[in-house]
């Protein structure tokens, strides 16, 4: 029979491939080289605020020639911003509604502007032009003549438009005369240049029923010289 060989307190024995503590040296060898690798991992990437693309940055960050910035250009940054060397600056002067401006400013385009006192002015109103009445003008005659010229003409064609303008339904007809001549000469004559007014009226289409005359003759006379004596020389139209 073989003898079993006892080992006493104190007595040491070690087996081949182990280490002291019973680890095996393979394993160890293992556990040692995973450290090693995490520790080398961890200490390959760049430390913060370095980077090398946006993924090393935080949140809302960007990687901007190997730094995290908060901004690469002006529309990284909200409404009211610019990007100023990375950074979302507020913009001097922004707003969004002239409540955002000082007193005696106003928001145009996104900036508060001084407002100036002619822009706050209500412009008075601009009257309204009161329309042009038209009025009945005179005919003039020659000398001892009742006939009428062609000016005299066309001013009774522009007195026919008037009326219709205004409403006229009837009129008076009144001839005068300069001083020369008897009285009762010049109230003859002042009737037939009224009449002749009256029958060229008529040719304009006014009834006969609403057109009288009458003559003053020289009465009103108030001409000294040749000028003035062709003023007297009419026949004047008024409403009646």
């Amino acid at each position: 029979m073989r003898e079993r060989t006892s080992l006493g307190r104190g007595d040491h024995r070690e087996w081949p491939g182990t280490l002291t503590g019973g680890w095996p040296t393979g394993r160890l060898l293992v556990l040692a080289s995973v450290l090693l690798g995490t520790a080398a991992a961890a200490g390959c990437g760049p430390r913060y605020p370095n980077c090398d693309d946006d993924d090393d940055c935080r949140a809302r960050e960007y990687c901007v020639d190997g730094r995290c910035q908060q901004c690469r250009n002006d529309g990284d940054c909200p409404e009211g911003r610019r990007c100023t060397r990375g950074r979302c600056e507020p913009i001097e002067g922004w707003c969004r509604t002239s409540g955002d401006c000082p007193p005696g400013m106003e928001c145009r385009g996104n900036r508060c502007q001084v407002v100036s006192r002619a822009q706050t002015e209500v412009p008075a109103a601009t009257p309204t032009p009161t329309p042009q009445v038209c009025q009945l003008a005179p005919v003039y005659f020659g000398f001892d003549q009742d006939t009428l010229e062609a000016n005299a003409r066309a001013t009774l064609q522009a007195n026919v438009e008037c009326m219709r303008q205004r409403g006229i339904r009837a009129v008076h007809v009144t001839g005068y005369t300069d001083p020369r001549g008897t009285e009762e000469y010049n109230l003859a004559l002042g009737e037939r240049r009224a009449q002749s007014v009256r029958n060229y009226l008529r040719s304009l289409g006014v009834d006969a029923s609403a057109i009288t005359t009458s003559s003053m003759g020289e009465e009103m006379a108030t001409g000294t010289d040749e000028a003035s004596w062709a003023v007297d020389r009419r026949a004047e139209m008024s409403e009646r």
